[in-house]
């Protein structure tokens, strides 16, 4: 761990959320001058932490409590600036005669980078895998394969009246009733044409309680093939994800982008999922 990274700065910490500190390179960790922390303007818990976080930080104070009183957390914390960094705390609680928290000290260690580094590795894991190749509009888009049941030819869609545009309807898969979408018109692409190649991808989606069978109309589909997590680039820092929540990432394929698409944030809307369940969604 590089040393330049921790942080002795020598605080107190008080039940009430507020830190004292008596160097002012807490500045370089937060933004804040220790200033505004020691005169209470500031105050870490409810100001600098991130609030999901608390919880878990709190539950590391009370056990830390009940044991030989000394703890290691860690959490985000919000820089003055709204940047974030995650902090790796090791901590002495102090108590006073009738064994009651007067404050806490110890040390605080930028792991920012650590964190990031353990992110994109678990990126690369989850994007690791096989995908099936499609095209829409011209456009070269990849599936996980985990995420595909079938694929089946075109076949008669029953409309639904009112749906939304990129709903084509339903069709009758050995039995069972499912939704069709148009991928084309779900990506906000117009309207696709059928192409003699078009057919019918069969996804199985993520639900809170159970998953849900979806039928998407594509142009053609070619083949299956392994991409390296490594190989594919965020999408968020792409001009191309314009709406990044659907997009896993973007992979160059024999010297073509793909679009690499998360089937489940794409397709698990209210206009589809209220086909299976009602207006009230899936429970």
């Amino acid at each position: 761990m590089d040393l330049k990274n921790i942080f002795n700065v020598g605080y107190q910490g008080f039940p009430d959320g507020s830190v004292h500190f008596f160097s002012s390179r807490i500045g370089e960790l937060t933004g804040y001058e220790n200033e505004e922390f020691n005169n209470k303007s500031v105050n870490w818990v409810k100001d600098v932490m991130y609030q999901e976080d608390v919880p878990q930080a709190v539950d590391a104070l009370r056990a830390a409590l009940k044991g030989d009183r000394t703890y290691t957390r860690s959490y985000r914390i919000r820089m003055k600036s709204g940047v974030e960094k995650w902090i790796l705390e090791l901590a002495q609680i102090m108590c006073n005669s009738e064994g009651r928290m007067e404050y806490v000290t110890g040390t605080l260690i930028d792991i920012t980078e650590e964190k990031q580094r353990e992110r994109e590795e678990e990126r690369i894991r989850r994007l690791t895998g096989k995908y099936l190749l499609v095209s829409v509009q011209g456009q070269q888009y990849g599936i996980p394969i985990v995420k595909i049941k079938e694929i089946i030819r075109m076949v008669s869609v029953t409309s639904i009246p009112d749906s939304p545009d990129h709903v084509r309807g339903l069709i009758n898969l050995r039995g069972n009733t499912i939704p069709v979408v148009d991928l084309s018109l779900r990506l906000n692409l117009g309207i696709s044409e059928d192409t003699g190649r078009s057919c019918i991808v069969v996804v199985e989606i993520a639900g809170t309680a159970r998953s849900v069978t979806v039928g998407v109309v594509v142009d053609s589909v070619s083949e299956a093939v392994n991409i390296d997590g490594t190989e594919i680039e965020d999408a968020m820092g792409s001009i191309i994800a314009a709406d990044g929540g659907f997009l896993l990432g973007i992979a160059k394929i024999q010297e073509k982008p793909y679009i690499l698409l998360d089937m489940d944030r794409l397709l698990a809307t209210a206009e589809v999922l209220c086909l299976y369940t009602g207006p009230k969604g899936w429970d």
